[in-house]
């Protein structure tokens, strides 16, 4: 009688999970039986491809490797003592061998979907995420996380390129995404940035190995009423490597090595981080394209208050807009009467740069560095500006100086 795989050995619901996460499998991950110098995600995927291909030496040799390497590694030790059983053998404790409570096991199991999508989804070389418009000289390294996929990119600025350089596996709010209220345990998506680092000696030990606080809630989360605050990017409890995809109160968490390696790259202050459920990538001719669009739609406002024509210059403003200390009527009263007092208005914009909402395509923020000249007055602030689109005109909603209070 011919000898079923090993993987049909399993019990009938881990049986039915890896059957299906082995034919997520890429084949250059499948083909990956001998490489042992692997990052933990990829030899937990190169394990998998043997079990796909019913090598059960090589996977049972790299989940040993692997657990020995990383004994808090959760589904790793799952999937090992299943294998075990499967064998005949004597169980190994770190696996359990199907003692995990259902709710653990789900997670697990979500945690395994979500790794094994990385190179099913990855985006193509030298593409682009097109919420990521330009960067500024001054921003190193921007963060993009997409949370459908648990994954975190990092992009380094090379002269103006963005490059993608890292992706991690990421966890985020267990109650989801799109968070409005304090107290409802979800993820924020939209445009933020870093505001600071926290050591992992000034938190729970629930934290991991650091914190990078983002700036929830921003502009336009007040503007919206969204309440809240504390969403950090964060490691994992110290005795766990990794986390199911919703496990967080909010937060977005990665394992400590990975959140090491990031914190030791970005910058602690003013690091972009941009948080949606989907992503276009683009190809660098089409971002290119895009990018020129947004930024000629800054540069024309600047140009229009360069003109000193009050009409011209106020119609790039929202009639809704608010910066939080008074709205357009006012707002237009006070620019109308200020531009009709100079003689000349030279506007210079520095460091510019653009995001567009990863989940709202009507909406996209733009930071700069504003030099302004006139007749009687010269001076140089930092700006932040939230435009929205209506009716297919791009009109600023707010704008104020993210260093002055909530960004």
């Amino acid at each position: 009688m011919k000898s079923l795989p090993v993987i049909y050995l399993l019990k009938p619901l881990r049986k039915a999970v890896l059957v299906s996460l082995c034919g997520l499998l890429p084949l250059s991950v499948q083909a990956d039986t001998e490489n042992f110098s692997l990052d933990q995600e990829s030899l937990l995927l190169a394990s998998l491809g043997d079990l796909q291909q019913n090598q059960m030496t090589g996977a049972m040799d790299k989940l040993r490797a692997l657990i020995k390497e990383q004994p808090d590694f959760r589904l790793a030790q799952l999937i090992y003592a299943d294998l075990m059983a499967a064998q005949g053998g004597a169980l190994s404790t770190v696996g359990n061998n199907g003692r995990s409570d259902k709710k653990t096991l789900q997670g697990l199991i979500s945690e395994a979907r979500a790794r094994m999508s990385v190179d099913r989804y990855k985006p193509q070389p030298d593409t682009i995420p097109g919420s990521l418009l330009q960067m500024s000289p001054k921003q190193k390294h921007v963060i993009v996380i997409d949370t459908n996929l648990s994954r975190l990119y990092l992009f380094e600025n090379h002269n103006g390129l963005p490059k993608l350089i890292k992706d991690y596996y990421v966890s985020y709010g267990r109650g989801g995404v799109d968070k409005r209220k304090r107290g409802d345990l979800k993820t924020p998506l939209g445009v933020y940035f870093t505001t600071g680092r926290l050591t992992d000696e000034q938190l729970p030990p629930r934290y991991g190995s650091g914190a990078l606080p983002i700036n929830y809630p921003n502009a336009w989360d007040q503007r919206l009423g969204n309440t809240g605050s504390g969403i950090w990017v964060h490691g994992s409890p110290k005795d766990t490597f990794s986390r199911p995809p919703q496990a967080s109160e909010g937060c977005l968490s990665l394992s400590n090595n990975h959140f090491t390696e990031l914190d030791n790259i970005v910058d602690f202050a003013a690091t972009p981080v941009l948080i949606g459920t989907h992503f276009e990538w683009l190809d660098a001719q089409r971002w290119q394209q895009k990018k020129q669009a947004f930024a000629a739609v800054v540069d024309n406002w600047r140009a229009a208050w360069e003109s000193r024509n009050s009409d011209t210059y106020l119609g790039y403003y929202s009639t809704s807009f608010n910066n939080g200390k008074m709205g357009y009527n006012r707002f237009s009263e006070h620019k109308r009467r200020v531009n009709e007092s100079k003689t000349f208005i030279e506007v210079d914009i520095e460091n510019l740069s653009i995001y567009q909402h990863p989940d709202n395509a009507e909406l996209f923020v733009a930071t700069f560095t504003q030099n302004y000249k006139s007749d009687n007055y010269s001076g140089s602030s930092l700006k932040r500006q939230y435009w929205v689109n209506e009716e297919g005109q791009w009109r600023i909603a707010y704008e104020g100086d993210p260093q002055k209070g909530k960004p």
